[in-house]
């Protein structure tokens, strides 16, 4: 089995310690605003929960006299739910009144009422006194439904006997409703007023801001990247995420509510359709004709939202919302297979953090539609935690691909800085190499123009001692000295030669110095040669073994005659030099010349044979010339 690197390692742990932080803020924030109230005294009274209430349909703002059609009901009331009154003739009414008797309480404490759940708007009269209520505004709704109301009842309104409590309604063309209203001391009262505050408005409105702020985060971070197209749909999540808790902690709708509430629950649609969009590219599991569906989905649910009729309204906004969420779990569990199966931690924490907000939102559908209405009070609605967790886990994701991203171009950037030092020391080599270089060509130049000095001016002045002494020694010390200069000139001005120029060169310089000695010189070679290029090294050494035959030849031989025959055979080249006189005993032949010419011969790989009698002398060098062949040039033999 592999072991893990130890950035996995690290990787893993930093996973580990942000999962635990993050369950246990939530878990804390949980139970903070799940937490029960304190225990009262024994001594103080239980609130009383009034069912039991007198209700009429009104188009007047004032109290309707006692002798109205008041008609008796039990709490909770909806005007879309209640049978009895649906197909009411008032329905249209603009007020719904309610009205209860209360007991004046034996103990000498502060009572108030509390009001945990209606809408629209409510506002509550004792005994014909205006006590409380919701603020109302004559061109915006209240929007009450997520917000508790609760009215103290002042020690000095209370009556002997009978105590009437007279609650107006301001509903509208999307119904009203009332809950259970809660009658108790004013201390408990509080607390659980306080509780629902907390969790229902002012945890929702810090939830709100953190919304906002990652939208407006996430959508920078999009405008910097445009190809990251991820961040777009994390900031359209949390912008239509925030539209939906915007409603619950807002009192005034901030536009018409006939506009307002299709605002909202096409939100709601855009976050699910936000939420696939966002989960196909984290996972790398969308497929573009699914998403132009739920695209196209969306789209319409948006629409029917505004053009759907008021009574069908809630109806269809909730088929609406189930659909979406049915094509957001599908991908959910696509995801989750795909997690499971290739092991990637990143699809497996965004596929955890999805399921529990289905789940959570399914608590919620439960509460809402299934469970009674006594659960109302006390039941706890996670939904609205479930979206910021699902955010920061997105947030998450997004901050893990970063580091890795950052971690990657620090390691290229690393790389990179590398082979730029590399590069620039390889640069300093070449240019000091090349420094260098100019400087050998700088000295080279000035030697050829030495070179051609001497050659022109040193060289004219031997060649004429060499014309005018031809018979005398001096003359032949001056033809020794002009041969020299020769040689270092052609060897400084050509360090690689021609074929072709190599061998006039060697023919001039050997007929020069054997007929300026009194020999007949006889030179063949082959009528045309391929031409090739002789390097340097060899012609140098071919050069001086041909000026010690020579000189030998001059000095020793006694010859008058000397034959000199070239021959090729493709690139292998045969020389043979002969004269005509006394011949030398090669077993005793131990002077320098012949080991200077047999060691000239070795360093250029060529072959040498001596053979030598009373008739004469003959030496044979074979020699490989190669090189690349350019041209055939045709040549004169000479005899």
């Amino acid at each position: 089995m592999q072991k893990p690197d130890r950035a996995m390692i690290q990787y893993l742990s930093a996973v580990t310690r942000f999962s635990l932080v993050g369950i246990g803020a939530w878990l804390c924030l949980v139970g903070l605003v799940h937490a029960q109230p304190p225990q009262q005294s024994q001594t103080q009274p239980e609130p009383q929960s009034i069912v039991a209430v007198e209700f009429l349909y009104s188009s007047t703002a004032a109290i309707p006299d006692a002798d109205a059609d008041w008609r008796t009901m039990t709490l909770p009331f909806n005007t879309r739910e209640d049978v009895n009154t649906r197909f009411d003739n008032n329905l249209q009414s603009r007020y719904i009144w309610f009205r209860f008797n209360l007991d004046r309480p034996a103990y000498d404490l502060r009572y108030s009422l509390y009001f945990w759940r209606f809408n629209l708007s409510l506002t509550v009269f004792f005994n014909g006194m205006e006590v409380g209520g919701s603020p109302v505004r004559s061109v915006r709704e209240t929007v009450s439904w997520n917000r508790p109301l609760l009215v103290e009842i002042q020690p000095g309104n209370w009556a002997a006997n009978d105590n009437q409590v007279t609650l107006r309604l301001h509903r509208s063309v999307w119904g009203g409703n009332l809950a259970p209203v809660l009658f108790g001391e004013s201390n408990q009262i509080h607390e659980l007023w306080s509780a629902r505050m907390l969790r229902q408005v002012e945890i929702n409105q810090t939830l709100l801001a953190f919304g906002l702020s990652l939208s407006l985060i996430t959508c920078i971070l999009w405008l910097v990247r445009r190809q990251d197209t991820v961040y777009l749909w994390l900031s359209g999540i949390g912008l239509s995420w925030s539209v939906v808790t915007t409603h619950m902690v807002i009192q005034f709708s901030p536009i018409l509510y006939e506009y307002w509430l299709p605002l909202v629950h096409g939100a709601i649609d855009i976050c699910i359709f936000c939420m696939y969009g966002f989960i196909g590219r984290v996972a790398n599991v969308k497929k573009r004709f699914r998403e132009n569906l739920l695209l196209a989905w969306t789209l319409f649910a948006v629409a029917g939202h505004f053009l759907v009729s008021h009574e069908n309204f809630f109806l269809l906004a909730y088929s609406f919302h189930l659909v979406g969420t049915f094509a957001l779990l599908a991908i959910v569990v696509r995801v989750t297979f795909e997690a499971l199966r290739k092991r990637q931690l990143e699809a497996i924490i965004i596929t955890v953090a999805m399921l529990t907000q289905i789940g959570l939102f399914v608590h919620n559908m439960f509460l809402m539609f299934f469970a009674p209405v006594e659960r109302w009070e006390g039941a706890m609605f996670y939904a609205h935690f479930g979206v910021p967790l699902l955010l920061v886990v997105f947030a998450f994701t997004l901050l893990i691909r970063f580091i890795n991203a950052l971690s990657m171009a620090e390691t290229l950037n690393r790389e990179l800085e590398s082979k730029v030092e590399k590069s620039r020391r390889v640069i300093e080599n070449s240019f000091a190499e090349r420094r260098v270089l100019e400087l050998n060509q700088a000295a080279e130049q000035e030697r050829l123009k030495i070179y051609r000095d001497l050659h022109d001016d040193v060289g004219s002045k031997l060649l004429s001692i060499v014309h005018a002494g031809r018979e005398n020694k001096l003359g032949d010390m001056a033809r020794s000295a002009l041969e020299s200069l020769r040689q270092s000139v052609s060897r400084a001005n050509n360090p690689d030669q021609l074929l072709s120029a190599f061998l006039q060169d060697i023919r001039e310089e050997t007929e020069l110095r054997l007929q300026g000695s009194g020999h007949v010189v006889e030179w063949q070679q082959p009528g045309s040669i391929t031409e090739s290029v002789v390097p340097s090294v060899r012609a140098f050494n071919l050069n001086r073994i041909f000026k010690e035959l020579v000189s030998n030849i001059i000095r020793h031989a006694g010859a008058d005659k000397v034959s000199v025959l070239l021959h090729n055979e493709g690139n292998q080249w045969t020389f043979s030099i002969r004269d005509n006189g006394r011949g030398f005993d090669l077993d005793g032949a131990h002077g320098n010349g012949v080991n200077n010419i047999n060691s000239r011969a070795n360093e250029i790989d060529a072959g040498i044979d001596w053979q030598s009698d009373s008739s004469g002398t003959l030496v044979t060098l074979r020699l490989a010339i190669d090189g690349a062949s350019t041209q055939t040039i045709e040549l004169m033999n000479t005899v």
